[in-house]
């Protein structure tokens, strides 16, 4: 028995449970005492006061089709993956743009959507970001996220990696990716129809007609009221036979 009156075994269970806590805890968000609200802590998507490795290949932010610009209002599936043997126990994604802090509302771009719900879920002190729904060993994870309106410029697509205590994090690499908007081909839009357009100048068109025709589909002298070019082409025939000397 010790001074406290405490066995020694019980000792070791509670610093035993108490380091198992921490170790938990470094997978889970932080305290929601900011209201839910995006904030700084968003804008550099910590998980946890950790080591932190740089420039590291086992994990990759892939966007379906791999495309270099958006189009405004389109979904996109996103994909973290970890190549074998890797895994990854936790996760943050966020989508910014481009020079923005990450202090306000304005600085996000687009909006995520859940796939699976027993993978992925908001988070609650960082609204605009994914995370995991439970810390556990896993390779792979998707969700959808939908691009910005029109005139949201370029988007940093950025993605933190937790594995074991280790934070991935790179502002530059495999866990970031840079989208810009596509320009439209025809110039600005509008979403209310002209109403003087009107059709002038001329034009020229080009028909070609194609004939379907078989002795099966269409015997002799069917249809019968448009046998009479054969007639027609008949009768000068026969009158220069009759002239004929």
């Amino acid at each position: 028995m010790t001074a406290t009156g405490l066995h020694p075994r019980f000792v070791l269970l509670l610093c035993f449970i108490s380091t198992a806590a921490c170790n938990t805890f470094a997978f889970t968000e932080e305290p929601s005492d900011r209201g839910g609200k995006a904030d700084g802590y968003c804008s550099r998507v910590l998980r946890a006061q950790s080591n932190r490795k740089e420039g590291n290949s086992e994990f990759r932010l892939r966007v379906e089709g791999d495309p270099e610009s958006y189009h405004p209002g389109s979904t996109y599936r996103v994909t973290v993956t970890a190549a074998s043997p890797s895994y990854f126990r936790g996760f943050t994604l966020i989508a910014m743009k481009d020079g923005a802090e990450g202090d306000k509302d304005e600085d996000y771009a687009g909006n995520f959507q859940i796939i699976d719900e027993e993978e992925t879920q908001f988070m609650t002190n960082c609204p605009p970001a994914v995370t995991e729904s439970t810390p556990r060993r896993r390779t792979s994870i998707q969700v959808f996220w939908t691009a910005p309106p029109s005139g949201s410029g370029c988007v940093f697509l950025k993605a933190s990696i937790v594995q074991k205590r280790i934070i991935y994090f790179q502002d530059e690499g495999l866990l970031t990716k840079k989208l810009c908007e596509k320009e439209s081909l025809y110039g600005d839009t509008t979403d209310k129809p002209l109403l003087d357009c009107c059709a002038c100048g001329t034009a020229k068109y080009r028909v070609t007609f194609y004939g379907n025709w078989s002795e099966k589909i269409h015997p002799k002298d069917y249809p019968h009221k448009c046998s009479y070019l054969v007639q027609v082409m008949a009768v000068p025939l026969d009158t220069e036979r009759r002239h004929l000397p």
